[in-house]
């Protein structure tokens, strides 16, 4: 939801930006906002996986909440366990054509044509969230505050951990046999 509103410039994918460029969590009113407003314009029958939501216990107790107020269910948090090393290399190897707003990954998805027909990759640029001292400064973060999510979906019954060290492929492999005991 966060790069959709970066794309489109919206005002709140605009404050997320201010806080993701500094390796900042963006505050849980904005990210709460964004996603109450998108779970009203989604189908309540459709099932949802979210990636990297909830980052906190208060965005989770809000999430559980905004589902019951909407009659849904929330199955389980499923966690990528990764390195900080691994972390970082993925990160680091992000690209986005600025032209096309298109995203790229030297490793998993590295440019080969472009979509558009606009340029043979010459646009293409790290992320500004991706340079070494924002990542580590938003690993720390994402640490402090996933630890106590961790804990209390682990006391509901609902945390179910993956290795996510492997390829997509093999990480999806992992999830999808995870969440077949939900």
């Amino acid at each position: 939801m966060f790069r959709e509103g970066l794309k489109q410039r919206t005002e709140l994918g605009l404050l997320a930006e201010s806080h993701m460029s500094r390796g900042e969590l963006v505050p849980d009113d904005y990210v709460n906002s964004m996603l109450e407003a998108w779970l009203w314009q989604s189908s309540p029958k459709q099932g949802i996986v979210f990636d990297g939501f909830p980052r906190t216990t208060y965005q989770a107790e809000f999430l559980e909440n905004s589902f019951k107020d909407m009659s849904r269910t929330f199955d389980s948090l499923i966690y990528l366990d990764v390195s900080y090393d691994v972390v970082c290399r993925r990160l680091a190897g992000r690209r986005a054509c600025f032209i096309c707003k298109e995203e790229f990954h030297l490793e998993s998805a590295p440019f080969s044509i472009c979509p558009y027909k606009k340029c043979t990759g010459q646009h293409l640029k790290s992320l500004p969230e991706d340079q070494p001292n924002i990542i580590s400064s938003m690993l720390i973060n994402f640490k402090k505050g996933i630890e106590p999510v961790l804990d209390y979906y682990k006391a509901k019954g609902k945390l179910v951990v993956i290795d996510g060290t492997g390829n997509s492929d093999e990480v999806q492999k992992a999830v999808l046999e995870g969440i077949s005991h939900v």
